[in-house]
């Protein structure tokens, strides 16, 4: 029974009470119906802050059981949004990664591809040493010479890889043979037709192939001094001059560009110097460096074009006159000293042979003198 109602029974009683007792009505006085109206004033109060209080509890209890189902809600859409997005996440990754596989196979084919092309470049490019020995230059000469009949200037290059270099030049009345390697770098567009056979053009001059086969370098003339060339005549200087260097090409050491063995048998029944040197080379550095340092000291010292034949990896051969043989076996300490080099030392052995009656003799005791020397020690010579 709620407790605002109290007071209302209490008055009831109160009455019942005095009309079965006769109590007099002097008992309800002024002060008693004051303090019983405060009374139950203060009752009926009460109850109305006990009601209240109630119901802001129940409210409260609602409103949190309200709340907490929707924080459950919202937490299961956020944690439904959270697993899309990271469903979208996977998707993406995995759509970068197939992407980025796709990215990567496509540069390892590119490099692939590249580098095919690359070798294949390589491949068709003629990579030889210039060879260097009278015969080659008294060609390059004579072709030159019919030319300057007609021509003020012309050049010839040889080709190595993308670089070509001056193998002979005339301007005017001057031959002129480089003493050192003089490149000339050509376009890609001009190498190509080059080794194609094709005459290539550019802003002054004009590059005209040379080969019997396979390009081994070019004619370069000016524009200006084209038309002055007879076609016909010029086409026979030009066959006549191809046929001797080919001949010259085929039978040369590609490392080096001396002469092989093939040649050095062939050039020992007709030259005509009277020595035969073979020289035996023994060293950690690269073989046609060292080779091609001794020519050239050689060349240098006799003030002369030496022929040198590599009849081995590690053996060379040349020919020489009395005189010659003279004046380079004085100065073979120079020789020595100039091959040795920190960490890369050189031993040198000689074998001279002095020609007599057989050419084969002649051979023949160059190898015994060759190895006589090597017995007694490197840097010798020994002479038969």
């Amino acid at each position: 029974m709620k407790i605002q109602y109290l007071g209302i029974i209490f008055i009831f009683f109160s009455c019942t009470f005095d009309v079965h007792t006769n109590i007099n009505k002097n008992l309800f006085t002024g002060d008693t119906l004051v303090f019983g109206g405060i009374s139950i004033s203060l009752l009926f109060l009460f109850g109305l802050v006990l009601k209240e209080s109630s119901q802001k509890t129940s409210g409260r209890s609602l409103n949190e059981q309200n709340e907490k189902k929707t924080d459950s809600a919202m937490e299961i859409v956020n944690a439904h949004d959270t697993i899309s997005d990271l469903e979208v996440g996977l998707e993406k990754i995995k759509a970068e990664s197939s992407d980025l596989k796709n990215e990567t196979k496509t540069e390892k084919n590119i490099n692939s591809e590249i580098l095919r092309t690359n070798q294949t470049r390589i491949d068709k490019i003629w990579k030889r040493e210039v060879p260097t020995h009278p015969e080659l230059i008294r060609a390059h000469q004579k072709f030159l010479e019919k030319l300057g009949s007609k021509l003020n200037g012309a050049e010839i290059y040889f080709l190595s890889g993308e670089v070509s270099f001056l193998l002979a030049s005339r301007k005017g009345k001057v031959f002129h043979i480089p003493e050192s390697p003089e490149e000339n770098i050509l376009t890609k567009k001009s190498i190509e037709e080059i080794a194609e056979g094709r005459i290539s053009f550019s802003d002054r001059s004009i590059m005209i192939p040379l080969g019997t086969a396979q390009p081994f370098g070019y004619l370069q003339i000016s524009q200006n001094e084209w038309s002055q060339l007879e076609s016909r005549e010029f086409q026979s200087w030009k066959e006549e001059y191809e046929e001797q260097v080919s001949i010259q090409f085929e039978s040369s050491d590609p490392e080096t560009g001396f002469g092989n063995l093939h040649a050095f048998e062939l050039d020992k029944v007709r030259v005509d110097e009277n020595i035969l040197i073979l020289a035996s080379i023994q060293t950690d550095s690269p073989y046609p460096y060292v080779l091609k340092w001794i020519s050239l000291w050689t060349s240098k010292l006799l003030h002369k074009q030496v022929r040198f034949y590599r009849i081995r990896k590690d053996r060379l051969a040349f020919f020489v006159s009395p005189e010659e043989w003279d004046f380079f076996s004085k100065n073979l300490n120079e020789l020595v000293e100039s091959l040795q080099k920190e960490n890369h030392l050189v031993d040198l052995n000689l074998g001279v042979s002095i020609l007599e009656e057989s050419r084969e003799e002649w051979s023949s005791n160059a190898r015994k003198a060759l190895g006589l020397s090597i017995e007694e020690g490197p840097n010798r010579y020994i002479c038969l």
